[in-house]
C-alpha cells in the first residue's frame, strides 16, 4: 500500500462469486478451522482499542495521496456487525476541498509470523479510491526502513476498476515487487462481499480470492546498501501487523474527478478478519537458485553483442521513431516524436552480466544530424532501476566523437543489467548515429585493501549482527576442538551467535569463531565492542592482533568495549574463544570501528560508512567523483519529494557524550542555488523521537564551495547511536523537481575543549 505499480506481468483468472452475507469457512488444503488463532467480527458498538489502533497522517504522507487519516467516527465506525471505512470530502471556507478517511491497524496488539490471514469485505467504487487490506512489520527498523522491511498487500482494488484485484509483495533495496492480478468475470468487488487471503509460510507466499489461488511468490530478498543479502526468507520472517484503510487519490489510482461520489458507494465494508496458524513452521528453507547469465565477450573482450536481434527499440508516452542496425553494429536512430520523458524513445541491450568487485570501461562513438543531447546509462531493471553508470548527458555535434567512461561494481553482482540510450524529451528530432559500442572489464577491485572493507555503519566486521548467509553465519569461520553446537538463534527477531559446549573438559579455545583479512593501517585507534552473556558465569577470550582480553560473562547481557591502537600495517584476525564446559554462550552486535566521531568524512574510501536514504516520493543517487584528484560526494537529485528528510546523506552510530563540546564542519556547493540542512540527531526509528542534539542547521549552497561550521554542547544524556544527516529534500517546504547536483566533502565532527 505504500507504493504499487501494475507494471509487472500479471496472472488473470476468472473468479467465482460469493453472494451470501454469512461468513464463509476457510477454504484451503493447508489450513482448517482448528488452526484459527484470532478473529475479529466487528460485532461491538465501537472498535475495540485493545485490538486496533487508529493512524493519524496528513495529506501527502505517502504516494501523494489527498486524504488525512484520523479517528473520526464519521470515517471509521461499526454498524450492524460490520466495520465501515468512509472517505469524506469537505468544502473549506476558501472554496477548496479537503478529504478525510480511516486507517486502522493491529500494531503492538496482534502480530503474526506466518499463517493464513483472511478478510471478507466489500470495496468502494469511484475514481481515485484505493482500499487496502495489508500487512507491515511490527518493528519496521529491524531490517531497515521501507522497502527493506517488507510489505504484504493482500488486497488492493482501484476504485475505477473494481472488477480487478491486486496482491503484491514489496521488498529489497533497491525496491523490488511482485504482483498478482485477479479479475472477476461477471461482476465487481464493490457489488458483494468477497474473501481475500494470503497464505504466508517460510519461503512461499500464496495469494487467494474466494478460495482460488492466483499468485505464488518464493523468490524475494532484503539487503541494505553496502551490506550482504540477509538470510532468506527475510524480510518475511518477522512479526507483521494487519492494516485496513481507504486512500483517496495518489500516484497509482489517480485522483477523484467529477464522477466520484462520497456516499455509501464509497465505503469499504468489512465483515470479519481471521488469522490461522500452524503450531510450528520449518524455517530451514533456501532461496530458489537464480538464473545466471555469464559475462560473455567477443575475442576483443567486448561484452556488447552485435546484431539487430540483440537491440531493442522501446517507445513510451507518445515517443516514436525507427532504429536501423547495420551488420557492424552501427545504430541509426531517427526519432519522429520525442515524447515528454527521457525514456520516451530508447535503444537498449539487455542481460549484460556485471560482477561485484569489477571495474568496467564503457565507450562508444556518436554524432547527430544536428547538435543535440542524448542520455546514456547502464541500468538495473531487476534492482529498482538503479544506475550502475549514468544517467550521463552526452552532447553530440555533427562531427563524430569518442566517449568513454569508467565505473565500478561495489555492492553486488547483476546478471541482468541493461545498456540504455535515451532520446526523449530533448526538444530535438535530429537523427543520432552510434557505433563502436564497447563494454569491457578493465580490472578487479581489492575490496579489503582499497579501504572499501568498511561497512556503511563503519564496522570492519562483516555480519556482526548474524543476519547474513547460510545459517546466518556468513563471513565467520569456526574451529572446534571439542564437542559443541555453534549456531545463530532465530526466535521472534532474536539473532545471536549461540555456542553450546558439552560437559567434557575444555578451555575457551575449544571453540574459536573468527574472521581473517582485516587490513588495518599502523597508528590508527579502534574500538572493539560486542554484547555477550551466558547461561552460567564464565570467561571467554577475545583476540585481535596483540590485543588479548578475557571478559567475564554472567546471565545478564553486558556490553563490552575496548580500545586498541594498531601497531603495524598488515592483515589482522579477530577471534572469539567461546567454549565453556556444560554451558551456553551468547554473542551479538560485534563491532570493530575506528575511534573517531565520524568516519570517512573525506570520502577517500568512497561511500564506506555512508548511506543515501531516498523516500519513495524522491529520486536521487549518490556517486563519489574526483575533483582535482580529490574525492567528493555528489548527490544527484531529480525529485526532492515534499519533505526535507526524504533525501538524506547519513552516517549512523556516532557517539556524543553529555556535557562535551563538539565542532562540526564541512564544505558544500550545488549547481542550483538552494537550501539544505544538517543535524546530529537521535535515532528515532523505534519511537519516532528524532531530537536534533545540534539543533537543525539550515544552510544556503551555491555554485562555489563554502565551508560551513557549527559548535554546540551535548546537553542530553550520552548517546552512542547518533545519526549525522545532511538533508537535501524539500528544505523549507520547497519542492524541487528540476535535476541538480549537490557536492559535499571534508566532513568533520570533533570534540573540542571548552
Amino acid at each position: 500500500m505504500k507504493i504499487s505499480k501494475g507494471k509487472l506481468a500479471l496472472l488473470i483468472v476468472a473468479a467465482s462469486v460469493f453472494t451470501s452475507l454469512s461468513a464463509q469457512p476457510v477454504s484451503s488444503p493447508n489450513y482448517t478451522e482448528a488452526d484459527l488463532v484470532w478473529k475479529e467480527d466487528f460485532n461491538g458498538k465501537k472498535l475495540n482499542s485493545k485490538d486496533w489502533n487508529f493512524e493519524f497522517h496528513q495529506p501527502g504522507w505517502v504516494n501523494n495521496e489527498w486524504q488525512s487519516y484520523d479517528d473520526s467516527s464519521k470515517n471509521t465506525y461499526l454498524k450492524d456487525g460490520f466495520l465501515i471505512i468512509q472517505p469524506l470530502k469537505t468544502k473549506n471556507k476558501d472554496g477548496s476541498y479537503s478529504y478525510t478517511s480511516g486507517r486502522i491497524n493491529t500494531q503492538g496488539k496482534h502480530t503474526f509470523t506466518y499463517g493464513r490471514i483472511e478478510a471478507r469485505l466489500k470495496v468502494p467504487k469511484g475514481q481515485g479510491y484505493l482500499p487496502a487490506f495489508w500487512m507491515m512489520p511490527d518493528d519496521e527498523s529491524f531490517y531497515g526502513q521501507w522497502p527493506k522491511c517488507g510489505e504484504i498487500d493482500i488486497m488492493e482494488v482501484l476504485g475505477h476498476e473494481t472488477n480487478t484485484l491486486y496482491g503484491t509483495l514489496h521488498y529489497g533495496e533497491p525496491h523490488s515487487s511482485q504482483q498478482g492480478k485477479y479479475t472477476l468475470a461477471a461482476e465487481d468487488f464493490s457489488e458483494s462481499f468477497h474473501n481475500f487471503a494470503v497464505e504466508w509460510e517460510p519461503g512461499e507466499i500464496r495469494f487467494f480470492c474466494d478460495g482460488v489461488k492466483y499468485k505464488t511468490v518464493n523468490d524475494w530478498f532484503t539487503r541494505r546498501p553496502g551490506f550482504e543479502e540477509v538470510t532468506y526468507p527475510a524480510p518475511f520472517d518477522q512479526p507483521f501487523y494487519i492494516i485496513l484503510n481507504v486512500a483517496v487519490g495518489g500516484d497509482w489510482p489517480g485522483y477523484p474527478d467529477e464522477t466520484t461520489t462520497f456516499g455509501p458507494e464509497a465505503q469499504m465494508v468489512v465483515d470479519w478478519v481471521k488469522v490461522y496458524q500452524k503450531k510450528s513452521y520449518n524455517e530451514d528453507v533456501e532461496k530458489p537458485a537464480q538464473r545466471v547469465v555469464e559475462a560473455k565477450t567477443d575475442n576483443s573482450g567486448n561484452m556488447v553483442r552485435s546484431g539487430s536481434s540483440n537491440w531493442g527499440f522501446l517507445k513510451f508516452q507518445g515517443g516514436d521513431g525507427t532504429l536501423n542496425v547495420s551488420a557492424d553494429n552501427k545504430l541509426d536512430i531517427i526519432p519522429t516524436s520525442d515524447g515528454p520523458v527521457l525514456h520516451a524513445v530508447q535503444v537498449v541491450q539487455e542481460n549484460i552480466a556485471l560482477n561485484k568487485g569489477s571495474v568496467y570501461r564503457y565507450s562508444f562513438d556518436a554524432y547527430a544530424d544536428k547538435d543535440r543531447t542524448i542520455v546514456a546509462c547502464i541500468s538495473a531493471p531487476n534492482n529498482g532501476w538503479i544506475r550502475y553508470f549514468g544517467d550521463e548527458n552526452v552532447n553530440l555535434t555533427t562531427k563524430k566523437q569518442h566517449f568513454t567512461y569508467e565505473f565500478k561494481m561495489l555492492e553486488f553482482t547483476d546478471p541482468t543489467a541493461r545498456i540504455e540510450f535515451n532520446f526523449g524529451n530533448q526538444n530535438s528530432l535530429a537523427a543520432v548515429h552510434i557505433s563502436n559500442i564497447r563494454l569491457e572489464k578493465t580490472g578487479d577491485i581489492d575490496l579489503s585493501k582499497a579501504g572499501l572493507n568498511l561497512l556503511p555503519d563503519g564496522n570492519l566486521i562483516r555480519n556482526g549482527q548474524f543476519q547474513e548467509g547460510k545459517g546466518r553465519l556468513a563471513n565467520w569461520k569456526i574451529n572446534k576442538t571439542t564437542i559443541a553446537d555453534v549456531k545463530v538463534s532465530n526466535d521472534n527477531g532474536r539473532r545471536e551467535l549461540t555456542v553450546t559446549t558439552g560437559k567434557e573438559k575444555t578451555d575457551s579455545s575449544g571453540v574459536i569463531v573468527y574472521q581473517d583479512g582485516l587490513f588495518l593501517a599502523a597508528g590508527k585507534q579502534y574500538i572493539i565492542s560486542f554484547d555477550a552473556y551466558a547461561v552460567k558465569n564464565c570467561q571467554i577470550g577475545v583476540e585481535f592482533g596483540a590485543f588479548n582480553e578475557k571478559p567475564s560473562l554472567t546471565k545478564k547481557k553486558q556490553h563490552f568495549k575496548y580500545i586498541y591502537t594498531i601497531p603495524e600495517t598488515k592483515d589482522y584476525s579477530f577471534k572469539l574463544k567461546l567454549a565453556s564446559e556444560g554451558n551456553t554462550v551468547f554473542v551479538d552486535n560485534i563491532f570493530i570501528k575506528e575511534n573517531s566521531n565520524l568516519i570517512n568524512g573525506n570520502f577517500d574510501a568512497d561511500t564506506a560508512a555512508w548511506e543515501l536514504y531516498a523516500h519513495q516520493n524522491a529520486q536521487c543517487k549518490l556517486d563519489i567523483i574526483e575533483e582535482n584528484k580529490n574525492k567528493v560526494a555528489q548527490i544527484s537529485v531529480d525529485k526532492t519529494g515534499d519533505m526535507d528528510w526524504m533525501i538524506q546523506l547519513k552516517q549512523n552510530n556516532i557517539t556524543l557524550e553529555n556535557g562535551k563540546k563538539y565542532h562540526v564542519s564541512f564544505k558544500a556547493k550545488s549547481d542550483m542555488d538552494r537550501t539544505i540542512m544538517w543535524a546530529l540527531q537521535r535515532d528515532g526509528s523505534k519511537d519516532d523521537n528524532w531530537i536534533p542534539y545540534s539543533d537543525t542547521q539550515r544552510i544556503n549552497v551555491t555554485g562555489e564551495y563554502k565551508v560551513f561550521e557549527h559548535t554546540f554542547t551535548m546537553t542530553s544524556s550520552t548517546d552512542t547511536a547518533v545519526i549525522f544527516t545532511i538533508s537535501v529534500g524539500a528544505v523549507n517546504n520547497k519542492v524541487i523537481n528540476q535535476s541538480h547536483k549537490i557536492y559535499i566533502d571534508d566532513i568533520v565532527v570533533e570534540e573540542i575543549s571548552k
